[in-house]
């Protein structure tokens, strides 16, 4: 290994960010896997979801009426306890006030007191038994705690949700691990509100957890679950056919189907597929990259093997001289990786948003599949070079026999195309995602999302206080329309079903929001009929206004938007609701949904209260704008904290995964064609001096830098070629299955391929011209010196 520093520094080089690789993706994916499976009890814990029917197309919802739990434990005698779990007005943002501060809380959560137990919370301050002991009261996470009163005890405190509600702490618990899909920051007894008190079959809000009995059968609990709804539920008012018991430990990854959930820690299991497939190929390509380069060097060894062979060495000796030089490459390439991987976890975690414990890459299960990774590149890596040296004869010592390269370099040609097909098929993903991406960003999505900002009016005390910070904030420069809603779109809208009448048998399931008359101006929807909601409504109008979209116009069966002006249908808000307007369909939630319908509405003693305010501006200084905008809010509403978001970024949240995914396949392309080029690299040096002799009697007969420089290169750039039309079918059948997600996605085009194509081409030619040009010039004489 000494004798060739190149050779040695290129293989460890390798060897060593595919080590990198595979120990940040190894922690990255046990990570993912431990989900859950750190509660005592997480064998026997089952999340319950219901199959909805044909209204709804079949999909399957976490959430369940809150009836459901009750009604299992206390019929089915297989179900220990259970408990209900929904956030707070159905994951809303919420206000949280204390004697002096405000703050803006996301994940405060309703739960029965079943819940300490079933899930091993441990508190710091208080007890599970007398968490809800007392009415109103309220338990903090210790990160909530510290949050709202830093290292003061916070037992016994009060605080203030959303001006409203006035809650007592009788407890901190320690925080839930980043590896739990529970993710409650703060727990009050849902017994305590109406959502706990209204048992109902109807509304589909509660995530409900049960815990059965050690072996209980899960099939037969199920079963019996589902039985429950024939009993309770009349067949007129059924959505729903059966319950899933989902366990607890496959929430995390087998979710991606599942709707309606409300833990913001979901991952997919084609994700961690994918991870694992990605640093595998890595690995390969290292792999690929040691195997050539040391048959490479088989002339090159070909004298030390045969003295090996003269002193007595056979082949079994040979083979393990060979594989014990692999083994300590490998040990050396972990250790370099394993210095890496922690070194460069933060940059990764910045770039992919995948999230590594850096005291993960120590533990047992990351040691041990390490060991194997070493055992398995030692075999692998080590078995074609070693079987191919450990051939060769004595004779070489005498000249009299030369070593046949053909099948060597049929093998080496193969790898090399492995390689390169593998690393142009990534970065065709990377230019068809950031497409897809790119997409995304700039279709119109039927309103215009730029240029509004929203603000939580969650804690205003009253009308006439929204009212006030209304008419102050439409004085401010810049301010064009400004509009009260129950949800930004695709966030935390209601879920109904409306009829054309109140008979009809056939029903249309909605999203509703309720807003006032400015909505059509503040997201410049278009308006294809009609008009938007009344601007005000009268204390003694006792109907309900609704606008709604294409969807929903088509399933009322009306030829024209105008045709439905005036008419009336029936909603769950109001027996007789009267559509004022018709808009034209906008995409309220991902791409990857289709649009269904959507109402807005407009009446007194709504149903649902008005949480945000949406504001059009037109601000050149946005910062100044944003503290103006602050200032009106802190004087109009002292008592709350000053919550808003940009919607454009809200709806750039919504691909957050698709973000992640195209920077993790940028950041893999880059490595694989880089750990390619290495292997390229060693062996253009290679073939290089191999050749030395035959380039300098080129040149004495007249050969030219460039021709010699095209008859180095021109191997190589045909090998990247096939590579090309290789991978080219596959990435184009994988990309394809991938936009296949996406209601709404790009056809992939020619253009993703030509630029991977070019690509690999340049890189590989930056890598091999080095080395041409070099032998291209070296003096003639010199090479020829020794014939």
């Amino acid at each position: 290994m000494a004798a060739n520093k190149l050779f040695t520094s290129l293989n460890i080089a390798g060897l060593g960010i595919g080590m990198c690789v595979c120990i940040t993706l190894f922690a990255s994916v046990s990570y993912e896997l431990s989900f859950d499976r750190m509660y005592k009890n997480s064998e026997n814990i089952y999340r319950v979801n219901m199959q909805t029917d044909a209204q709804y197309n079949y999909q399957v919802w976490a959430q369940v009426p809150n009836s459901v739990g009750p009604a299992i434990v206390q019929t089915i005698p297989q179900v220990r306890s259970m408990t209900r779990l929904i956030k707070h007005d159905f994951g809303a943002r919420v206000s949280i006030k204390t004697d002096d501060r405000s703050f803006t809380e996301k994940g405060l959560y309703m739960a029965d007191s079943t819940v300490f137990n079933m899930f091993d919370i441990k508190f710091t301050e208080g007890s599970a038994q007398s968490a809800f002991a007392q009415p109103k009261s309220i338990v903090l996470s210790q990160s909530a705690k510290e949050r709202l009163y830093g290292k003061e005890p916070a037992f016994g405190k009060i605080i203030y949700v959303n001006n409203h509600d006035t809650m007592y702490v009788s407890g901190v618990y320690a925080d839930l691990p980043a590896n739990s899909t529970i993710d409650c920051d703060m727990i009050y007894n849902i017994m305590d509100s109406w959502a706990g008190k209204d048992v109902y079959w109807s509304n589909a809000s509660y995530e409900t957890y049960c815990l059965l009995q050690p072996g209980g059968n899960v099939k037969q609990v199920q079963a019996q679950a589902t039985a429950l709804i024939d009993i309770n539920v009349k067949k007129e008012n059924k959505f729903f056919s059966n319950f899933i018991f989902q366990p607890l430990s496959d929430i995390h990854l087998y979710s991606a189907e599942i709707r309606e959930g409300y833990s913001g820690r979901m991952g997919n299991i084609s994700t961690v597929k994918a991870l694992l497939f990605l640093s595998m190929l890595v690995l390969i390509i290292a792999c690929i990259n040691y195997m050539n380069l040391a048959t490479a060097r088989s002339q090159e060894r070909a004298k030390g093997i045969g003295v090996n062979k003269v002193l007595g060495a056979d082949k079994g000796h040979l083979l393990a001289l060979l594989y014990a030089e692999t083994a300590l490459l490998a040990f050396i390439a972990i250790v370099i990786g394993y210095v890496l991987a922690f070194t460069a976890q933060p940059i990764f975690q910045n770039i992919t948003g995948i999230i590594v414990n850096p005291s993960t890459l120590f533990t047992t299960p990351i040691i041990l599949s390490l060991l194997a990774t070493w055992l398995i590149v030692t075999i692998v890596a080590g078995s074609y070079p070693a079987y191919s040296m450990s051939r060769i004869s004595p004779l070489v010592l005498m000249k009299k026999l030369r070593l046949k390269h053909g099948v060597a370099d049929f093998i080496r040609r193969l790898l090399v195309v492995f390689q390169f097909a593998s690393s142009i098929i990534l970065i065709i993903s990377v230019i068809v995602i950031l497409q897809q991406i790119n997409y995304i960003r700039n279709k119109n999505l039927g309103y215009n999302p730029d240029g509004v900002v929203t603000v939580n009016i969650k804690a205003a005390q009253n009308k006439q206080q929204v009212a006030a910070l209304v008419n102050d904030l439409s004085g401010m420069a810049g301010v064009e329309s400004i509009s009260a809603v129950q949800s930004i779109p695709g966030d935390v809208e209601s879920g109904r079903s409306i009829r054309k009448l109140s008979t009809d048998k056939e029903s249309m399931p909605v999203k509703t929001c309720n807003t006032d008359g400015s909505i059509v101006k503040t997201l410049q929807l278009k308006l294809l009929a009609g008009s938007s909601l009344p601007p005000t409504l009268a204390v003694s109008d006792t109907n309900c206004y609704v606008l709604i979209n294409e969807a929903v116009l088509k399933f009322l069966g009306y030829r024209s938007p105008q045709d439905a002006i005036g008419k009336y249908i029936h909603t769950e808000m109001l027996d007789k609701a009267a559509i004022v307007g018709v808009v034209k369909d906008f995409n309220y939630q991902s791409l990857k949904s289709e649009i269904g319908g959507y109402v807005y509405y407009e009446m007194n003693k709504a149903p649902e209260p008005k949480r945000t305010l949406l504001i059009r501006y037109n601000a050149q200084q946005l910062p100044r704008f944003i503290k103006q905008m602050q200032d009106v809010v802190k004087a109009d509403m002292p008592n709350s904290s000053f919550d808003y978001e940009f919607l454009d970024s809200h709806i750039q949240n919504l691909y957050a995964s698709e973000h992640h995914t195209a920077r993790t396949a940028t950041v893999f392309s880059m490595l694989a064609i880089f750990v390619a080029c290495l292997g390229l690299f060693g062996l253009a040096a290679f073939i290089a001096e191999q050749r030395k002799k035959e380039i300098g009697i080129r040149k004495v007969l007249g050969a030219s830098v460039p021709g010699i420089t095209k008859l180095l290169t021109s191997d190589f750039l045909k090998l990247v070629i096939v590579s090309i039309l290789i991978a080219s079918p596959i990435a184009w059948y994988l990309m394809n299955k991938w936009l296949m997600s996406f209601t709404y996605r790009i056809q992939v085009s020619a253009w993703a391929f030509i630029i991977a194509g070019l690509t690999a081409v340049v890189f590989a030619l930056l890598t091999i011209s080095s080395h041409a040009i070099k032998a291209a010039v070296a003096n003639p004489v010199k090479n020829l010196r020794s014939e």
